[in-house]
Protein backbone atom coordinates (compact mmCIF):
# COMPACT_ATOMS: atom_id res chain seq x y z
CA UNK A 1 0.00 0.00 0.00
CA UNK A 2 1.31 3.57 -1.19
CA UNK A 3 1.93 5.85 1.60
CA UNK A 4 0.21 8.93 2.00
CA UNK A 5 3.47 11.73 0.83
CA UNK A 6 3.75 8.76 -1.95
CA UNK A 7 0.07 9.10 -2.82
CA UNK A 8 0.14 13.02 -2.43
CA UNK A 9 2.96 13.26 -5.01
CA UNK A 10 1.46 10.88 -7.36
CA UNK A 11 -1.70 12.92 -7.38
CA UNK A 12 0.39 16.24 -7.75
CA UNK A 13 1.82 14.63 -10.85
CA UNK A 14 -1.41 13.53 -12.19
CA UNK A 15 -2.74 16.80 -11.86
CA UNK A 16 0.09 18.82 -13.38
CA UNK A 17 0.62 16.42 -16.09
CA UNK A 18 -2.69 17.33 -17.17
CA UNK A 19 -2.78 21.03 -16.53
CA UNK A 20 0.39 20.97 -18.65
CA UNK A 21 -1.69 18.89 -21.24
CA UNK A 22 -4.64 21.41 -20.95
CA UNK A 23 -2.60 24.08 -21.55
CA UNK A 24 -0.72 23.11 -24.71
CA UNK A 25 -3.49 20.94 -26.18
CA UNK A 26 -6.20 22.14 -25.02
CA UNK A 27 -6.38 25.34 -27.31
CA UNK A 28 -5.98 22.88 -30.90
CA UNK A 29 -9.21 21.19 -29.23
CA UNK A 30 -11.07 23.94 -29.92
CA UNK A 31 -11.55 23.04 -33.63
CA UNK A 32 -14.85 23.72 -35.19
CA UNK A 33 -17.00 20.18 -35.15
CA UNK A 34 -19.04 21.43 -38.21
CA UNK A 35 -17.72 22.66 -42.16
CA UNK A 36 -18.10 26.48 -41.73
CA UNK A 37 -18.29 26.53 -37.96
CA UNK A 38 -16.30 29.43 -36.94
CA UNK A 39 -14.26 29.79 -40.88
CA UNK A 40 -15.38 30.79 -43.66
CA UNK A 41 -13.64 30.75 -47.26
CA UNK A 42 -13.20 34.17 -48.81
CA UNK A 43 -15.84 33.85 -51.39
CA UNK A 44 -18.52 32.16 -48.51
CA UNK A 45 -17.91 35.07 -46.56
CA UNK A 46 -18.25 37.68 -49.54
CA UNK A 47 -21.50 35.81 -50.16
CA UNK A 48 -22.34 36.91 -46.16
CA UNK A 49 -21.28 40.16 -46.58
CA UNK A 50 -23.33 40.78 -49.61
CA UNK A 51 -26.51 39.67 -48.06
CA UNK A 52 -26.13 41.80 -45.15
CA UNK A 53 -24.88 44.70 -47.96
CA UNK A 54 -28.50 43.83 -49.50
CA UNK A 55 -30.55 43.51 -46.73
CA UNK A 56 -29.10 46.95 -45.58
CA UNK A 57 -30.35 48.56 -48.92
CA UNK A 58 -33.18 46.71 -49.68
CA UNK A 59 -36.65 48.02 -49.75
CA UNK A 60 -38.88 44.33 -50.45
CA UNK A 61 -39.56 42.62 -47.30
CA UNK A 62 -39.16 39.35 -48.80
CA UNK A 63 -35.91 39.64 -50.56
CA UNK A 64 -34.71 41.22 -47.02
CA UNK A 65 -36.31 37.57 -45.00
CA UNK A 66 -34.35 35.75 -47.37
CA UNK A 67 -31.11 37.53 -46.69
CA UNK A 68 -31.86 37.60 -43.15
CA UNK A 69 -31.93 33.41 -43.45
CA UNK A 70 -28.36 33.60 -45.10
CA UNK A 71 -27.29 35.85 -42.00
CA UNK A 72 -28.69 33.45 -39.66
CA UNK A 73 -27.01 29.80 -41.20
CA UNK A 74 -23.45 31.73 -40.90
CA UNK A 75 -21.17 30.24 -38.25
CA UNK A 76 -21.49 31.04 -35.12
CA UNK A 77 -18.60 30.63 -32.22
CA UNK A 78 -17.83 27.59 -30.03
CA UNK A 79 -19.35 27.77 -26.16
CA UNK A 80 -17.09 26.34 -23.92
CA UNK A 81 -19.99 24.24 -23.12
CA UNK A 82 -19.95 22.52 -25.94
CA UNK A 83 -16.17 21.87 -25.67
CA UNK A 84 -15.21 18.25 -27.14
CA UNK A 85 -12.75 18.17 -23.89
CA UNK A 86 -14.80 18.37 -20.34
CA UNK A 87 -13.84 21.27 -18.51
CA UNK A 88 -13.78 22.17 -14.73
CA UNK A 89 -16.95 24.90 -13.96
CA UNK A 90 -13.99 26.67 -12.40
CA UNK A 91 -12.00 27.14 -15.25
CA UNK A 92 -14.93 28.14 -17.24
CA UNK A 93 -16.04 30.84 -15.01
CA UNK A 94 -12.55 32.50 -15.02
CA UNK A 95 -12.71 32.60 -19.23
CA UNK A 96 -14.90 35.04 -21.13
CA UNK A 97 -16.89 33.91 -23.72
CA UNK A 98 -15.23 32.86 -27.04
CA UNK A 99 -15.11 35.68 -30.00
CA UNK A 100 -16.16 34.68 -33.40
CA UNK A 101 -12.62 34.36 -35.56
CA UNK A 102 -14.44 36.15 -38.26
CA UNK A 103 -14.02 39.87 -38.68
CA UNK A 104 -16.91 40.79 -38.21
CA UNK A 105 -20.06 39.56 -36.05
CA UNK A 106 -22.74 37.34 -38.25
CA UNK A 107 -24.70 37.98 -35.18
CA UNK A 108 -25.29 41.67 -34.77
CA UNK A 109 -25.29 41.11 -38.69
CA UNK A 110 -28.36 39.26 -38.58
CA UNK A 111 -29.61 41.30 -35.92
CA UNK A 112 -28.80 44.48 -37.75
CA UNK A 113 -30.60 43.45 -40.39
CA UNK A 114 -33.91 42.52 -38.65
CA UNK A 115 -34.01 45.84 -37.58
CA UNK A 116 -34.26 47.25 -41.26
CA UNK A 117 -36.68 44.43 -41.91
CA UNK A 118 -38.77 45.64 -39.28
CA UNK A 119 -38.62 49.16 -40.36
CA UNK A 120 -39.14 48.85 -43.81
CA UNK A 121 -42.10 46.34 -43.04
CA UNK A 122 -43.68 49.04 -40.58
CA UNK A 123 -43.05 51.99 -43.80
CA UNK A 124 -45.02 49.63 -46.09
CA UNK A 125 -47.67 49.14 -43.85
CA UNK A 126 -47.06 45.62 -43.31
CA UNK A 127 -47.36 45.56 -39.32
CA UNK A 128 -47.74 41.77 -38.76
CA UNK A 129 -44.34 41.50 -40.41
CA UNK A 130 -42.32 44.16 -38.39
CA UNK A 131 -44.04 43.30 -34.88
CA UNK A 132 -42.96 39.79 -35.45
CA UNK A 133 -39.62 40.90 -36.60
CA UNK A 134 -39.20 43.19 -33.55
CA UNK A 135 -40.40 40.23 -31.36
CA UNK A 136 -37.79 38.03 -32.63
CA UNK A 137 -35.11 40.13 -31.98
CA UNK A 138 -36.07 40.37 -28.43
CA UNK A 139 -36.39 36.99 -27.98
CA UNK A 140 -33.38 35.53 -30.32
CA UNK A 141 -30.22 37.94 -28.99
CA UNK A 142 -30.67 37.74 -25.22
CA UNK A 143 -26.78 38.11 -24.57
CA UNK A 144 -25.21 41.20 -23.28
CA UNK A 145 -23.17 42.08 -26.64
CA UNK A 146 -26.72 42.75 -28.27
CA UNK A 147 -28.39 44.67 -25.96
CA UNK A 148 -28.72 47.74 -28.41
CA UNK A 149 -30.29 45.97 -31.11
CA UNK A 150 -32.97 44.11 -27.91
CA UNK A 151 -33.50 48.33 -26.47
CA UNK A 152 -34.23 49.56 -29.89
CA UNK A 153 -36.80 46.16 -30.36
CA UNK A 154 -38.63 46.71 -26.98
CA UNK A 155 -38.72 50.26 -27.29
CA UNK A 156 -40.32 49.56 -30.76
CA UNK A 157 -42.53 46.96 -29.26
CA UNK A 158 -43.83 49.78 -26.69
CA UNK A 159 -44.59 51.65 -29.77
CA UNK A 160 -47.13 49.57 -31.46
CA UNK A 161 -49.39 49.44 -28.38
CA UNK A 162 -50.77 52.76 -29.05
CA UNK A 163 -51.18 52.45 -32.82
CA UNK A 164 -52.20 48.76 -33.65
CA UNK A 165 -55.79 47.87 -34.31
CA UNK A 166 -56.97 45.72 -31.68
CA UNK A 167 -57.66 42.53 -34.03
CA UNK A 168 -53.46 42.36 -34.58
CA UNK A 169 -52.23 43.56 -30.83
CA UNK A 170 -54.40 40.52 -29.89
CA UNK A 171 -53.02 38.30 -32.35
CA UNK A 172 -49.27 38.67 -30.88
CA UNK A 173 -48.81 39.12 -27.75
CA UNK A 174 -46.37 41.87 -27.06
CA UNK A 175 -42.88 40.97 -25.70
CA UNK A 176 -42.08 42.43 -23.00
Amino acid sequence: MLSTKTRTHTVSQFLAIGLISLVFLGCQSFQAKNPGELSLKNHDFIGLWDAYNDCQTGFHTQDMQQKLEILHAAPTPISLDDSPIPIPQFIKKLTSSRNSRLAVDPRAMAASCSMHLAEVAYQTHDLDTSLRTWQSIVREYPEPQYAYYVSEATQAIENFSSILPASLSSHDALVR
